[in-house]
Formats: C-alpha cells, sequence, structure tokens
C-alpha cells in the first residue's frame, strides 16, 4: 500500500523534537509499506532556519528506512484569518503536491491533526482520487472549538473524511459529539519503540546527568505553553520546599514561558532544586525517564500523552492531572492522578508515588509498541482503500535514493 502522510508537526534536523510521534508511526508504517511524506514548515520557522542557516533536512532514523520527506513553506496569516488556515496550507503546498503525485501514486491520504493539516489532506486526496484519513490528537477537538469559527472547520474535516482515527477512546466520544460519524471513527492507541524507552540503572544515568543521588528526582517534560500549565508544577515545587521534603525537579523542554518559570524560580529561592534542562534529542530523553524517580504532568488538557506511557516504559510512575484520556492508561498500581490546578495535590500525590510501591508495578509496565500500532492503522486504511491496494511502487526515477526537497 501505498500511503501519502501529511502534517505540519514532523521533526527535521532543524527541529529533532516536533511530532516525535509522527515519526515514529510512519517510520513502523514503512516496514510493510511505501510512506511519503508531506511536512509544511511555518514561514516564521523557516526564516529562523535561513537566519541560522539551519538546513531543513529529514531525521537520518527515517531515511534510513525509506521514507521520503519534503517540506513545502506553509505561508499564512500569525494571530489572525485562522479559518482560513485549511486553504492557506492548501495553496502553500499544492505545486509540491503536484509534483508529488507525479513521481508517487497513493493509494489513501493520512494526516495528522484536524485543522488545518485535515482540510489540506481532503484536497490532495480529492487531486489524487484516493480515500482520506485523519488522525485527531487532542488539542485540534478539544481547544480550537472553542472558536465558534474554527469549530466550524473541524466539523467539515471530521464530515467529510473517509476514516477519523483517534488516539483515546475520549477523543472518539468527542469527535462524534463534534458530528463525526461512529462507524467511520476508530480509536487507535499510539506506541513507544521498546527498544529505546525501557527501564535501565537509575544510578549509573542520574549520574551521567549530573543530578544528586541522595534525593528523588522528579521529571517534567513538555513545551513550556499555557496548555501545560508548567507554573503549577513549581507552584508544588514550591509547597514540597516549604514542607522541607528533598527533592529534585528537572524540566525537560522549552517555551514561551521560560523566561516567566525561571523567574518564579528566582523568587521563591528553588535554583538548588529546579533545573531547567532544556529540550533534548528524542535519543536522549529515555535517560531522563529512566533516571527520575516520579514523571509529573500538570496541564489544563490534553489528548493521551506519549509522555507518560514512555515513562512507565522506563519503569517511572507517574503523578497527573486528571484531564482528557489519561485516565485511559492511569492505572492505580503505577499512577495517581490530581485535580487540574491543584498544586497543592500534586504535591501530595509526588510523596504518596515515592513512599508507596508504584515504582515496583512500573517495572512490570509492558507497553503498546509503534508497531502494532502501525499494524492497526495499516489494517484501517487497507479497509477505505477496499482491500485492492496494488503492491508498494518504486519512487519514479531514483530507485532506492531518497528523495528530500524544500521548498
Amino acid at each position: 500500500m501505498n500511503i501519502l502522510f501529511l502534517s505540519t508537526i514532523f521533526p527535521d534536523t532543524s527541529a529533532p523534537v516536533t511530532g516525535p510521534f509522527n515519526a515514529a508511526l510512519c517510520r513502523s508504517l514503512a516496514q510493510q509499506h511505501a510512506v511519503r511524506v508531506i511536512a509544511p514548515r511555518n514561514w516564521p520557522d523557516v526564516a529562523r532556519s535561513f537566519r541560522s542557516r539551519q538546513r531543513m533536512a529529514p531525521p537520518q532514523d527515517l531515511t534510513d528506512t525509506g521514507v521520503s520527506i519534503d517540506y513545502p513553506t506553509y505561508w499564512y496569516t500569525p494571530g489572525f484569518g485562522r479559518t482560513a488556515y485549511g486553504r492557506f496550507l492548501w495553496h502553500s503546498i499544492r505545486p509540491t503536491i503536484k509534483r508529488v503525485l507525479r513521481e508517487f501514486t497513493p493509494d489513501v491520504v493520512l494526516s495528522y491533526w484536524a485543522h488545518p493539516d485535515g482540510e489540506a489532506g481532503l484536497e490532495i486526496a480529492r487531486m489524487a482520487g484516493v480515500p482520506c484519513g485523519v488522525i485527531v490528537g487532542g488539542s485540534d477537538v478539544l481547544l480550537l472549538p472553542e472558536d465558534a469559527r474554527r469549530a466550524e472547520c473541524v466539523r467539515s474535516v471530521l464530515k467529510d473524511s473517509d476514516a477519523v482515527f483517534t488516539v483515546s477512546d475520549h477523543l472518539r466520544e468527542v469527535v462524534c459529539q463534534l458530528g463525526g460519524k461512529p462507524e467511520k471513527t476508530h480509536t487507535i492507541r499510539q506506541g513507544i519503540d521498546p527498544k529505546v524507552f525501557r527501564p535501565g540503572d537509575r544510578h549509573a544515568i542520574r549520574a551521567r546527568l549530573g543530578e544528586p543521588l541522595d534525593r528523588p528526582l522528579l521529571l517534567w517534560v513538555g513545551r513550556m505553553v499555557d496548555v501545560k500549565n508548567p507554573v503549577m508544577l513549581l507552584q508544588a515545587a514550591r509547597r514540597l520546599a516549604e514542607a522541607d521534603f528533598a527533592f529534585r525537579l528537572a524540566l525537560v523542554g522549552d517555551g514561551p514561558l521560560r523566561a516567566m518559570l525561571e523567574a518564579f524560580v528566582r523568587e521563591h529561592d528553588l535554583q538548588d532544586r529546579v533545573r531547567f534542562v532544556g529540550a533534548v534529542a528524542q535519543t536522549e530523553l529515555p535517560d531522563w525517564y529512566r533516571a527520575a524517580d516520579v514523571t509529573l504532568l500538570s496541564s489544563h488538557s490534553e489528548g493521551l500523552p506519549n509522555v507518560l506511557r514512555e515513562s512507565l516504559a522506563c519503569g517511572t510512575p507517574f503523578v497527573s492531572t486528571q484531564v482528557g484520556s489519561v485516565p485511559e492508561i492511569a492505572e492505580s498500581q503505577v499512577s495517581i492522578l490530581v485535580e487540574p490546578g491543584n498544586a497543592s495535590a500534586l504535591a501530595d500525590g509526588v510523596i504518596s508515588v515515592l513512599h508507596g510501591r508504584y515504582a515496583e508495578a512500573a517495572e512490570r509496565y509492558r507497553p503498546r509498541t509503534w508497531g502494532e500500532c502501525a499494524d492497526h492503522v495499516a489494517g484501517l486504511l487497507q479497509s477505505l482503500c477496499g482491500n485492492t491496494s496494488p503492491d508498494p511502487m518504486p519512487f519514479a526515477g531514483v530507485g532506492a535514493r531518497q528523495l528530500v526537497r524544500q521548498a
């Protein structure tokens, strides 16, 4: 089967931590199918890359599996005209799509994120005359519809797509409430790579990361934006410090709130307890999970965050706000859920996990793999194609050589 995958949330060498889940799915699909990726880049990111002379190239581990990637520039109006973003995206990538369709004949189009990606994916499918599926990630159906005009864009994509894939049962219910047809809405649970995310020697890894061994290590992984509510995380850290509880908190990630969070840490004299690690490569992330005693999630809203599955796969329990689809993986032996926005409850949850037997149970956790997820997705896509898909075709004129272009 030939799969054309579209998403603005996809890694490249200048943004290696963007959309690792999409890269993992495409890598696994490519084990059995031909996969071509269109990963549009926002024009401000392209401009920054040009100024810093950073080349937007595909990750080596993807090209090694035969996945070819194009990075056309996505032209849009930042901050306004959001209902037109689907049209902006389509017109931005249309020349690239025309060229790709001369080289690659898809059996199906699969996009990630309902809007604008899903709208552009529908246009590609119409041009190619093939079915179209869209993967819903979370905020695209939980937050975007809060704007009535944007809600109509999302509903249109859900209605017109031949199949809608959600990463949790909770998101499936939300999609159906927005008008998605139950019979064509499917839950596909994302996976992890067990060769990458697995338990390890906590003490040795912590020493390598420069973290002390004489106190628990708390870990937060994410983008420092409002919806992730990292302020609540630091409020919980302040409460632990006021209770004279010894700990270290490592924040792995970056974002627009970082300066404000660093100011909070200085104001409350938490510099010896809180470390801002910054963004790390996906290959370095497992060591942070393995080094930690507990992973924390403080978000206001979530789909089903892979951060928590990755943490469990590395043998580390978690404490999370009870939001979105998190309860679907929050087994009582390996996790504690707390009320969103309640910093005291988050702090209490940390103490309960560290004093309980949660770590022993997390060591026995066996997660779903990306291979299993890809097999499920491929089966659903083949049903859209009527189970008559031809054998994967080679890319015209290039043989085994990888096509990498940036428009």
